[in-house]
């Protein structure tokens, strides 16, 4: 009896000893806080990289274990790694576990996954745009002389007939193969410099505006959701999007922010008008990226190119585009008083020289600040907007439940029966080359600007779903809206100015109906003439129902990567610190309710 008295006593106490300890490992285990925002991106055939925020409530961090599929794979003291010897176009999950030698292991991290190419072949000199003059139709493909009228069985047939048509599986693999490249090539104390000076104010004359004024991460992938921009002199120079204001009826910027995501693909120009471009680029095959010289609007601008940028840099389209808008009056600076342009340039540089110079040097490895050093970073920094992966792609792939019935039907009239196809091709949806349709015309150039023919670039299609509005003058909210305007484009042009359409775009709906036609202008004259000058009045129309403007719609939302949308890890990464920056000048942005973007 004794016996078992102290058997049971010593039950309990092991019992309560082990209850005592599950008690402090759980509130050790509660104490580590996990790594945050992991993101991984695919570099090779056989290398994945992977990137995570360091735990904020932590003083005693010993390592991080990485997990891949599961199962734990590599311990490292940074917050990044490198995996390696994966297998080809396979997929692999990723999580991270903080360890810390006083409070135990964390949670482990957000999970996040990537696909590495095919194979090591690809040299990553493609971006993915091509010209393939297929035609075809959707009777020959679908034996259907409607897409209400494929059966829904048939959907994944007719499009396997589709993407070998138009070659897009070897598309796909160019265009992941282009950015693994960039991402191989990727300096990350170039990329946070210019991050930082993307989002600071001191790279404008009057100190009000940074280059994420009209471009921020988190606004239509990199753009601001006008219509036209507010660029200098906002009354509220943190707000952006929509309640930006400045106190003119008519914006002064007068054509639609790009967005910058996927900017880095552009492998012959950059703007609109294409006003930075390879010589003679036409004579060279769509999509290849080239070592020709670049031309640009200042023949200093272009020589400086010439004589410090090599010839194969990935960075050089982006670095001589970081040129001008500083020197744009209506967007970051006027150059009045200053003997040129590039004279103003060097007075930016120089007005960094007092806060910014040790960041400089931790990068160039010198306290020298000059334009040229500031371009490069900030293009260093815009070529991280890489967002690729989406669910038509993955379609492409062989994953047939990626898509829905509807997005199905949609990709299929896109390449089959809409015309859709004939300019917006090849993996990259743009021949790098300008369109011929004409669109509405408002505001500060509403005349005399856009609409000659082959005047402007044709935009890639890739996240259009998030890029709204459209146009070079921003002037369609939807993409139903656009689709509409191809269906028939010069009775659009008509209804748009007939039905004051101007008014109805977000930016607009607040003025009165006299304030409305002065962003119009005469703009409204110009273009009907050109469209009659351009024969749109007798061009064959191709009038959509409601249901195929539906489909192609849902289908171009498939072209959507999700990290490029506002709130995920990726836009977070883009976005710095709230910290004032180097010299306490930092954008730190606000939309119109006050919250932090």
């Amino acid at each position: 009896m004794r016996l078992n008295l102290k058997l049971n006593a010593s039950y309990y106490a092991l019992g309560f000893l082990a209850f005592f300890l599950s008690i402090i490992t759980r509130q050790a285990y509660a104490q580590t806080s996990p790594p945050q925002q992991l993101i991984v991106h695919t570099l090779s055939a056989s290398e994945i990289s992977l990137s995570w925020q360091a735990p904020q409530d932590t003083t005693s961090l010993d390592s991080y274990v990485i997990f891949r599929n599961g199962e734990q794979v590599a311990t490292t003291q940074t917050t990044s790694f490198i995996d390696t010897s994966l297998n080809a176009n396979s997929t692999y999950n990723y999580y991270v576990v903080a360890t810390d030698g006083l409070a135990g292991n964390s949670q482990p991290s957000n999970s996040d996954s990537a696909k590495t190419l095919a194979n090591d072949d690809n040299d990553g000199l493609r971006n993915g745009s091509v010209i393939t003059l297929v035609n075809l139709r959707l009777q020959d493909v679908c034996s259907a002389r409607s897409i209400t009228d494929v059966p829904a069985e048939n959907l994944d047939t007719c499009l396997d007939k589709v993407i070998e048509a138009f070659a897009l599986q070897e598309g796909v693999e160019d265009i992941r193969a282009f950015v693994a490249r960039l991402r191989r090539q990727e300096d990350p104390a170039l990329v946070n410099l210019g991050m930082r000076l993307f989002h600071s104010k001191s790279l404008s004359q009057n100190n009000d505006t940074a280059c994420s004024s009209c471009h921020h991460p988190a606004l239509n992938c990199g753009g601001d959701g006008l219509s036209l921009p507010i660029g200098v002199n906002a009354d509220n120079p943190e707000l952006l999007g929509l309640g930006r204001a400045d106190g003119n009826t008519v914006p002064l910027v007068p054509r639609h922010s790009p967005h910058l995501c996927n900017s880095a693909l552009w492998v012959d120009s950059m703007f609109w008008d294409q006003r930075i471009v390879l010589e003679d680029f036409r004579s060279d095959p769509v999509g290849l990226v080239s070592t020709k010289d670049i031309r640009t609007p200042e023949r200093n601008v272009t020589q400086n190119l010439k004589n410090e940028v090599d010839s194969a840099d990935p960075l050089r389209l982006l670095i001589a585009q970081a040129h001008f808008p500083v020197t744009a009056a209506e967007e970051m600076g006027d150059t009045t008083g200053f003997d040129s342009p590039q004279s103003y340039r060097n007075h930016i540089a120089t007005k960094l020289k007092a806060d910014w110079s040790d960041e400089f040097k931790t990068v160039y490895g010198s306290e020298e600040i000059t334009f040229m050093g500031i371009a490069r970073a900030l293009a260093a920094y815009e070529a991280t907007f890489l967002f690729i992966d989406n669910p038509f792609f993955d379609y492409v792939g062989g994953n047939r439940d990626s898509l829905t019935e509807d997005e199905k039907r949609g990709a299929l009239f896109f390449y089959t029966g809409a015309g859709c196809s004939n300019c917006h091709d090849g993996a990259f949806f743009t021949p790098d080359r300008t369109r011929p349709p004409l669109y509405p015309q408002i505001g500060a150039k509403a005349v005399g600007d856009g609409n000659n023919q082959q005047q402007f670039r044709m935009p890639s299609l890739l996240n259009v779903g998030i890029t709204a509005p459209y146009g070079d003058k921003g002037v369609f909210a939807t993409l139903e809206r656009v689709i509409k305007h191809y269906s028939n484009t010069h009775q659009s042009l008509v209804d748009f100015y007939q039905n004051k359409e101007t008014c109805d775009l977000p930016q607009f709906q607040q003025l009165t109906a006299e304030e409305c036609q002065a962003v119009v202008g005469g703009g409204e004259e110009y273009v009907l003439a050109r469209s009659e000058a351009n024969g749109t009045i007798d061009a064959p129309t191709l009038n959509f129902t409601e249901q195929e403007i539906a489909y192609l719609a849902a289908f171009l939302h498939t072209l959507t990567d999700k990290g490029a949308m506002a709130g995920s890890n990726e836009i977070k990464a883009l976005t710095p610190p709230r910290d004032g920056g180097p010299d306490g000048n930092q954008l730190d942005a606000v939309d119109k309710d006050g919250h932090a973007l």
